[in-house]
């Protein structure tokens, strides 16, 4: 399956603005962008404040993690697996 095809499948609630939505405007584009950096920072924080047990729990290996945190915003988040 193509990537172009699957992404006929992926649904968007009605007026769900994204980065990459064909209607929006630049402003919007933007702002959708600069929110979607802000979480994947916030989230590469929370996972470089977590302890090896809660690590362990989650089933993420050390590595991955430190490798993770690592990584540019800009840069999509892994699978940490």
């Amino acid at each position: 399956m193509s990537v172009q095809s699957r992404q006929a499948f992926v649904h968007q609630p009605h007026g769900l603005v994204t980065a990459a939505s064909p209607h929006a405007t630049l402003p919007v584009r933007i702002a959708a962008m600069l929110a979607l950096w802000r979480g994947r920072i916030e989230a590469r924080r929370y996972l470089a404040n977590l302890d090896a047990r809660s690590l362990r729990d989650a089933g993420i290996s050390p590595a991955a993690a430190a490798y993770e945190c690592g990584r540019p915003f800009w840069q999509k988040m892994g699978t940490l697996r």
